[in-house]
C-alpha cells in the first residue's frame, strides 16, 4: 500500500471513530451518570470531548500543515475556567527545528534542519470571566508548549561571543527570554450578547518571547438558516517571530500584519443530554503570507 493510501485510509478511520463514537456512548445506558441538577451546573461544569480538523489554522498560521487530532477538557468553577487542549498531527509534516527554512538548493544546508515531524502542541488556559451588561469578559494567561519540537537555546560566552545550540523540549524548562520550552500568553477577551455578537481579542506574550508579540482579533457573528456565520479579522501588531511576521522581500515588518482575516460556518447538532457534535467550515486569509486555506472541522462535545 502507498503512502498517499495510506494517509487516506489513517483519515478515514480517525473520522469514523469522532462520529461513531457518539453511537457507543449512548449505548451504554447502565453507566449514564445522574442528572445534575440546574445549581450544580451553574457553579461547576465539566467538558470534554475531540475534534477532527482537515488543517490546524491558528490565528491565520498552518503550524501542523496537516490533518490533526485535537482533544480538550475544561473545569468551570464560579467564573472560573481551566482548560487543556492537545493538537496532534496525523503526518509528519511540520518542522523540527526552530529555524526551518527552505532552501532553492536543499544540498546548502544541514538536512537536520529540514527535518519534520508530527506537530504536537498542549495549550493550557486559567481565564476568570464576569457577567456585564454588553456581554462577557474574560481574564487569563495561556501557555504553549510544544512537546516534540526542537527549543533554540541563546549563551554568550566570557568574550562576548554568542553561541547557538538546539535542545530537547522538556516540559520542565521554564527558561525565558526565548531559552525555555513555553511560551506565556496574557489575553483579554470580550464575547458580546445576543443582541450584540460581536467578540475582541487580545493577547500579549508577557514570557519566553523577545518580540513580547501582541495579536488583536474581532469578529461578528450572523445567524443565516439555523448557521451560524462569522466574519473575523485579526493580525500581529509590530515585528514578530511567533507570528511569522519578520521579514519580507528583505524588508523588516513593523506595523499591522493582517494574518487572520476570514469567515466561519457553525451548526451544533444536539444527540442527547450533554453531548453534541458541532461542525464547522472556515476559510482563511493569511495576506502577509499570500496563502488562503480552507478547512473542515468536526467536534465531539460532552459535558
Amino acid at each position: 500500500m502507498n503512502k498517499i493510501h495510506l494517509k487516506a485510509l489513517t483519515l478515514l478511520m480517525a473520522l469514523l471513530v469522532v462520529l461513531g463514537s457518539f453511537n457507543v456512548i449512548k449505548a451504554q445506558e447502565v453507566r449514564r451518570p445522574m442528572k445534575i441538577n440546574t445549581l450544580e451546573r451553574e457553579n461547576f461544569e465539566i467538558r470534554y470531548g475531540m475534534g477532527l480538523s482537515t488543517r490546524y489554522m491558528w490565528r491565520g498560521l498552518d503550524l501542523a500543515k496537516s490533518p490533526t487530532l485535537e482533544p480538550y477538557a475544561s473545569i468551570l468553577f464560579h467564573g472560573f475556567e481551566l482548560s487543556a487542549y492537545g493538537v496532534y498531527g496525523l503526518y509528519e509534516s511540520a518542522p523540527k527545528h526552530p529555524d526551518f527554512n527552505e532552501p532553492e538548493n536543499p544540498g546548502e544546508i544541514n538536512p537536520v534542519f529540514l527535518e519534520t515531524i508530527a506537530f504536537g502542541e498542549i495549550i493550557s488556559n486559567l481565564f476568570y470571566s464576569f457577567q456585564a451588561n454588553i456581554g462577557t469578559i474574560s481574564i487569563g494567561a495561556t501557555d504553549y508548549y510544544f512537546p516534540d519540537r526542537l527549543v533554540r537555546q541563546t549563551e554568550t560566552d566570557t568574550n562576548g561571543v554568542k553561541h547557538i545550540k538546539y535542545i530537547k523540549s522538556r516540559w520542565g524548562n521554564w527558561e525565558g527570554g526565548g531559552n525555555g520550552a513555553h511560551i506565556i500568553e496574557a489575553i483579554v477577551r470580550y464575547q458580546g450578547n445576543s443582541s450584540f455578537p460581536a467578540w475582541l481579542l487580545i493577547g500579549y506574550n508577557i514570557y519566553n518571547d523577545p518580540d513580547n508579540s501582541l495579536f488583536t482579533e474581532a469578529g461578528y457573528t450572523f445567524n443565516i438558516l439555523n448557521n451560524n456565520f462569522s466574519l473575523f479579522a485579526g493580525g500581529a501588531i509590530g515585528g514578530s517571530a511567533w507570528y511569522q511576521f519578520t521579514i519580507k522581500n528583505g524588508v523588516v515588518q513593523d506595523g499591522m500584519g493582517l494574518t487572520n482575516f476570514g469567515f466561519i460556518l457553525n451548526r451544533e447538532l444536539i444527540l442527547n443530554e450533554g453531548l453534541s457534535l458541532d461542525f464547522s467550515l472556515m476559510d482563511v486569509v493569511n495576506f502577509y503570507q499570500e496563502r488562503n486555506t480552507i478547512l473542515f472541522k468536526v467536534i465531539l462535545r460532552i459535558q
